[in-house]
């Protein structure tokens, strides 16, 4: 795994906890059913702050940057496979023993 890879994670992981503390804050105030949505919207600036960076880093491709090298590890060793060979996750290449053929 990359050091890009491990920041996006933990940038998308953060922004996430983020949106979800807001949001349960927000849910949570009695004053929401209350008032109107944009007053209450105005009353948890965290939530709203939250939601927008996600918002901006999912348009950004974070989200694809993280899940990517899984997607080609998994292709790589699917393909690998069928010539009885596999890669770990740092991408060197496993040589298995080849089937013995019992006749």
């Amino acid at each position: 795994m990359s050091l890009e890879q491990t920041a996006c994670e933990v940038v998308l992981l953060g922004v996430s906890l983020c949106v979800a503390t807001g949001a349960s804050q927000w849910i949570l105030d009695p004053e929401t059913r209350i008032v109107s949505l944009s007053q209450s919207l105005t009353n948890h600036p965290f939530f709203i702050l939250s939601t927008v960076v996600l918002i901006v880093i999912l348009l950004l491709g974070v989200h694809k940057r993280v899940i990517a090298s899984s997607i080609i590890t998994s292709r790589t060793r699917e393909v690998l496979g069928d010539f009885n060979m596999s890669c770990d996750d740092s991408g060197k290449l496993i040589l298995r023993p080849r089937p013995t053929n019992i006749t």
